[in-house]
């Protein structure tokens, strides 16, 4: 069969003859062919491999194998910092996607500050102006909870009568 006669597009292995006459000798001395092998890789000591794609591999009786192919070198190293690299990309890729936008970040703070403006206002309009009683407190103690909490006067005195006169419970609560 010549150049010629071969169809383009043909996958075409050359078997050189001493290879051909080696794989005769195997067979002639038992060596069994395995054909679902696709790839046979060996480690070295540096974390250097040889792989051999699409091997021709022979099983002896003994558990032994042989194997034909053309081997090339393969670092690991490489492969692992290769692999490292697209999973950090994948990360900020990810991150990327799920992070707020900052025009989301100013619009739930805005929400956030109106909330607490109108939770104010709520606590104001509680607060009525009317004089809570504060028979039995003392002013010193009414003045030291209005200063730690920043509160009104009024809810300084329910907090103190609820807590019966208790100063640290009262700034707590109305903490």
């Amino acid at each position: 069969m010549s150049i010629e006669e071969i169809p383009q597009g043909a996958e075409v292995t050359i078997i050189p003859k001493a290879e051909k006459k080696a794989k005769d000798a195997l067979l002639k001395l038992g060596l069994k062919p395995l054909k679902d092998i696709s790839r046979v890789t060996f480690r070295k000591k540096n974390n250097t491999i040889l792989a051999i794609e699409k091997p021709e591999v022979y099983r002896t009786q003994g558990g032994s194998y042989v194997v034909f192919g053309e081997a090339k070198v393969e670092d690991l190293t490489k492969r692992y910092q290769e692999a490292m690299a697209a999973q950090e990309a994948a990360k900020e890729v990810n991150n990327a996607a799920n992070a707020p936008k900052e025009d989301d970040l100013a619009t739930s703070i805005q929400k956030d500050l109106a909330a607490a403006s109108l939770e104010d206002k709520k606590a104001e309009a509680e607060d009525d102006g009317e004089e809570v009683d504060a028979t039995g407190l003392e002013e010193s103690d009414i003045t030291v909870v209005m200063e730690q909490t920043n509160t009104t006067r009024n809810k300084a005195v329910k907090a103190l009568k609820e807590n019966k006169g208790d100063i640290v419970n009262a700034i707590m609560s109305l903490s």
